[in-house]
């Protein structure tokens, strides 16, 4: 036998499919981690076979799984530098005990494998060694409890991912119609219809038939989670995805940079009308592929909190990751193609003082290009081919405006200015020495003889991005930016684990586990439990009822918040409400026109209410730069009638809103035409988020007092619409935000109406949308066909104290209502069954607060308090707090 150190060349496309599902499972058993202490990439669908092999030529690593399926034959040590012999002994043991196991029935009699199959580079042999693994594995899960460990709530994080993954798939959705719309106004219209933008023409049909599909199973999914199938859901293992959907993408990139030199040049020569439609193809055609590589970034974080005990889907997420994945890759590896020839030509047609030996077709193909600022002030447009980097000095003005991270098929600002080039460094990458980390804004490289250059970035994604790129070349990478201690003291074992390799309990405090979802033992859904209501579980009802959304979603992208804890005072008396006259749906002046002055930023929305996406943005106000949200409403319907009627709906309450004036009332800045197929509303960013999100960070700093004052400033608020007829329709914890001053805010009042007429339904239907934890109950009666007295008919005033009582519930206790309930298609049980929300224990809610609850879900609404009387209970609550808080002191 020739034992060659080296893995097998050229392995299958099964053989690396099998490893990736391999090492996933084995990256969850808490005694194989060690084994992969040394590996920084082992979720890299590509690199899993290469790091399976490395991994089981040691030897050893085989025995500890079975020592894990009986009693060990020898100790397991963690030795990573082995001679030949050493790994071939090893190896050797393991296929003895193998075959004892099969003997004595531990094991299912399977392949015969050989030492030569680990180590004759031979990819069949490889594949027997996997498959062996993969017995041994499927006998550990049957006989060897908890086996597989995730992370602490990795059941509400996985609905959260699946949550996230529902919400940008309608996004996504959504841009696709505002193309094909754009792009057949241009070509009915004028027939300018650059050779470029065929390809949307073409593949735009096929694009929206297959996200209309995705789109659909998800929701299914997130309504129903036994139906969970990834394969079936994306269409992976389908010869249409590779044909049509992967190729769709390819061909859009291919022609990225044509159609956006096409589109831009177009703005300065079409009419007004059709230039809102090329500028919405600018804005959105950049965004269109990034969705296969978003598929993979939020299937891999599903599937790095599922277990394979508990998702018996969890081979065909494996499978979807895999292909998704590997789209991504050719994708990008395509776009930079392109991207390389087309900067060849910039670069030789912008060169200046330039060594003539260095010629940018010969470097290979182009990483990155961008403008960097060295720490000496000096400006260099810099360019990152895969064998050299190349720093010039650069003599135009003002940096161009960019979004980071830069996509493959997009050229950087160092490509799209205009200016001559003055090459100074021609850094070859096979000298990069070191790429150091010297701040959140921050880096510099280092290469042969010492020489170092430090750049500063203007934001963290672009230092990111660029110190990923430059570590693929230099030897070490250094981050000055972390501290010598947390680096020093890295353990294998998560926070979840033990010493002796199982999982902790949690015993956490209350103010800490009020998550976004509810808790359960268990992440499948038992059918029996239903009883005779299975039929509310129909496919046809529950999209009616709640189209999927949660009305506390987390992105895996979004930034950081912070919060300010509450003070104790209490706030001024409300201002009168301000007169309002009738107003002109049609006057232009009332609303301030934003349009072209805010940019999004970001790729997905920051925040979902029950009727719309929160972008997050930037709008200079003259010289000043302020951070926004961009409301964007979640609705579809393509009757031209319809959308212009609700145009002038959505533009009244517009016009309402603007002139409402409430240190309690969420203020709305102005508004935005090119966010979408409606007006866009403008409003502060606050940094605190929404309510449950800044119960959830400061609940441990937070009194009774704290609480019972955030719920004085909800009260108020809602006091101020109700005394206009204006019913909030959605108070959620969702909807209730949280200024930098620790006060209540009250967002989304008036939308529930609008979307009904937008969708078509009743308001009653929209009202609950997304909302169910909260609504009142007294919907799902009627909507059930279960109240024959037919007293609500639609969402009031009195609806909204029935939220109100819901959202008192969720301040003081630190939890959703019905936490208790996974689902909320179980919630929907719940109140179908007339079972309000559990009373927390009493240290959380008096005997008094539980009792006004109470009446704020009284069944009949009239027997439920008014806005008024509702202020001055939460009041009286307050001051006996403030007096018992003062006595107690």
């Amino acid at each position: 036998m020739s034992c060659i150190l080296s893995p097998p060349r050229a392995p299958s496309e099964q053989l690396r499919l099998d490893s990736f599902r391999i090492l996933s499972r084995l990256l969850l058993v808490v005694e194989f981690k060690p084994w992969f202490a040394r590996e920084t990439r082992c979720s890299e669908p590509n690199q899993a076979y290469r790091i399976l092999w490395e991994c089981f030529s040691l030897g050893a690593p085989s025995c500890t799984l079975l020592n894990l399926l009986s009693p060990p034959y020898h100790p397991v040590a963690f030795e990573f530098e082995l001679s030949m012999d050493e790994r071939v002994a090893f190896f050797a043991k393991f296929i003895d005990h193998v075959r004892l196991l099969e003997i004595r029935g531990l094991l299912p009699y399977g392949e015969v494998i050989r030492v030569d199959d680990m180590f004759g580079r031979s990819n069949p042999g490889f594949a027997k060694v996997l498959k062996t693994v993969q017995s041994i594995l499927c006998a550990l899960q049957g006989s060897y409890p908890g086996l597989f460990v995730v992370p602490y709530r990795s059941q509400y994080q996985r609905q959260a991912f699946v949550q996230n993954l529902l919400d940008t798939e309608r996004a996504h959705v959504c841009n696709l119609g505002m193309v094909s719309e754009s792009v057949l106004m241009m070509s009915e219209t004028t027939g300018l219809v650059d050779p470029a933008l065929e390809c949307l023409l073409i593949n735009r049909t096929h694009l929206r038939e297959y996200h209309d599909r995705v789109l659909s199973f998800l929701e299914n999914v997130v309504t129903a989670p036994w139906l969970e199938n990834w394969t079936v859901m994306f269409n992976s293992e389908h010869i249409s995805f590779k044909t049509r959907t992967s190729s769709a993408y390819r061909s859009i990139c291919v022609n990225y940079l044509p159609m956006f030199e096409f589109l831009r040049n177009q703005l300065h020569l079409l009419d007004p009308a059709l230039k809102i439609h090329a500028q919405t193809l600018l804005n959105i055609l950049s965004q269109l592929p990034s969705r296969i590589s978003e598929y993979w970034f939020f299937l891999t974080a599903i599937l790095q909190v599922s277990s394979p005990a508990e998702h018996p889907s969890y081979d065909s997420l494996c499978t979807v990751v895999f292909r998704m994945r590997e789209s991504s890759d050719t994708i990008d590896e395509m776009s930079r193609q392109i991207r390389s020839m087309r900067a060849t030509q910039i670069l030789k047609a912008r060169a200046y003082f330039w060594d003539s030996e260095i010629d940018p077709g010969s470097l290979g193909s182009l990483l990155l290009d961008d403008v960097l600022v060295e720490a000496s002030g000096v400006r260099y447009a810099v360019f990152l081919f895969e064998t050299m980097l190349l720093c010039c000095l650069d003599g135009a003005g003002d940096r161009l405006p960019a979004q980071y991270p830069t996509k493959a098929w997009e050229l950087g600002p160092g490509l799209r200015e205009k200016s001559f080039l003055n090459l100074v460094h021609a850094i070859p990458t096979s000298a990069l020495d070191m790429v150091c980390i010297t701040g959140p804004q921050s880096f510099s490289v280092e290469w042969t003889d010492a020489r170092v250059l430090e750049f500063n970035t203007i934001c963290s994604s672009q230092n990111e991005q660029w110190c990923s790129m430059l570590g693929l070349f230099a030897e070490a990478i250094v981050d000055e930016s972390c501290s010598r201690d947390s680096l020093d003291n890295v353990s294998l074992l998560s926070e979840d684990e033990d010493a002796g390799g199982r999982r902790r309990s949690h015993p956490r405090p209350w103010s800490i586990i009020a998550r976004k979802g509810p808790q359960s033992e268990s992440s499948s859904l038992i059918r029996q439990n239903f009883g005779n209501n299975d039929i509310l579980l129909s496919p046809g009802l529950l999209p009616t009822l709640f189209n999927g959304t949660s009305d506390v979603p987390i992105s895996p992208l979004s930034e950081e918040t912070h919060f300010t804890p509450l003070g104790l005072h209490f706030d001024p008396p409300p201002t009168p409400p301000p007169e309002l006259d009738t107003l002109d749906e049609h006057d232009p002046t009332i609303l301030l026109d934003l349009t072209g002055k805010v940019t999004r930023k970001g790729r997905f929305p920051e925040a979902h209410g029950g009727f719309s996406d929160v972008w997050k943005g930037l709008w200079m106000d003259g010289l000043r730069e302020r951070t926004v949200a961009i409301k964007v409403l979640r609705s579809g319907g393509d009757n031209p009638e319809m959308k212009e009627k609700m145009k002038l709906r959505l533009l009244r309450e517009l016009n309402m809103w603007k002139k409402l004036d409430h240190p309690n009332i969420l203020p709305l800045l102005g508004v935005v035409s090119d966010f979408g197929r409606y007006d866009a509303m403008i409003c502060p960013w606050l940094d605190n988020g929404c309510v449950t999100q800044y119960m959830e960070r400061c609940g441990d700093l937070l009194s009774m007092t704290d609480r019972l004052q955030l719920l004085c400033g909800v009260v108020e608020g809602l006091k101020y619409l109700h005394s206009f007829n204006i019913v909030h329709g959605d108070l959620t914890g969702s909807n209730v935000l949280i200024n930098d001053q620790g006060k209540a805010l009250l967002g989304d009042f008036g939308l529930s109406s609008i979307v009904a007429e937008f969708d078509g339904t009743s308001c009653m239907t929209s009202g609950v949308s997304g909302a169910v934890r909260w609504a009142d109950a007294s919907l799902f009666k009627i909507l059930l066909g279960d109240d024959e007295d037919d007293r609500v008919t639609s969402l009031t005033t009195m609806s909204d104290i029935y939220s109100f009582g819901s959202v008192t519930l969720e301040i003081l206790s630190g939890r959703i209502p019905y936490h208790y309930v996974r689902t909320d298609a179980q919630v929907v049980i719940e109140l179908h069954n007339g079972k309000k929300p559990r009373r927390p224990a009493p240290s959380f809610v008096t005997n008094a607060q539980w009792d006004f609850i109470q009446r704020c879900w009284a069944d009949d609404p009239q027997e439920r308090p008014d806005v008024g009387q509702a202020l001055a209970s939460i009041q009286g609550l307050y001051r006996t707090s403030l007096e018992f808080r003062r006595h107690s002191a």
